[in-house]
C-alpha cells in the first residue's frame, strides 16, 4: 500500500461522506447485482448511516478510510461495538469497499488491520463480518486475516465469519 494512509473520516467532509456512501452502495451492487443492490437504500439513508458510526451519542463506532497521495480516498471500513444475546461486545467490520483501481495493492490489508486495531482500543475480544454467501472476494480477504465462517443463514443467503483476538 505505498503513500496511503489511513485516517479517520471527518464527519465535517461532506463530499467524502457522500462518497462513502456511495462505495455503501456500490458494495451492494457489486454483491446483489444492480437491481437489488442498487435500490435498497436511498443516498440520504446510506449517508445519514455513516454519519450515525462517527456520532458516539447514536452509535459507537467508526469509519477508516485510504487516502493516496493525491487526496483521492482508495478505500473505506465501517466498523461499530454490537453485542451479542449474552451481552458481550463484539467488534463488527460493516462495509469494506477498495475502489477498483486500488484493488490488489494491500488497502484492503491496511484497512482491516485499522479496523481491528481500533476494535481492540475499545476492549474487545472478538470480531465478525457478515456478508452475502456469494460475496468470494470478501470471503477470502477476511479469511486470509484469520476469519472463520461461524454461522450460516441459508435462508437469507448470508454468512457471518468471526475471529477471537488473542493477547
Amino acid at each position: 500500500m505505498p503513500g496511503c494512509v489511513i485516517r479517520a473520516l471527518d464527519p465535517a467532509a461532506r463530499e467524502e461522506v457522500a462518497l462513502v456512501a456511495e462505495r455503501m452502495r456500490l458494495t451492494l451492487v457489486e454483491v446483489l447485482g444492480d437491481e437489488a443492490g442498487g435500490a435498497m437504500y436511498t443516498s440520504e439513508w446510506l449517508e445519514d448511516r455513516v454519519l450515525e458510526h462517527l456520532d458516539p451519542a447514536r452509535l459507537h463506532g467508526q469509519v477508516f478510510v485510504a487516502v493516496e497521495p493525491d487526496g483521492r480516498l482508495a478505500g473505506h471500513t465501517i466498523v461499530r461495538i454490537e453485542r451479542d444475546e449474552a451481552g458481550h461486545a463484539f467488534g463488527l467490520f460493516s462495509t469494506t469497499y477498495v475502489a477498483p483501481e486500488s484493488r490488489r495493492a494491500g488497502v484492503a490489508d491496511a484497512l482491516i488491520e485499522r479496523g481491528e486495531a481500533w476494535m481492540r482500543e475499545q476492549q474487545v475480544t472478538a470480531s465478525q463480518t457478515w456478508t452475502a454467501d456469494s460475496n468470494g472476494p470478501l470471503l477470502s480477504l477476511f479469511r486470509k486475516h484469520g476469519y472463520a465462517l461461524t454461522l450460516r443463514v441459508p435462508e437469507k443467503k448470508m454468512v457471518v465469519l468471526s475471529k477471537a483476538f488473542v493477547g
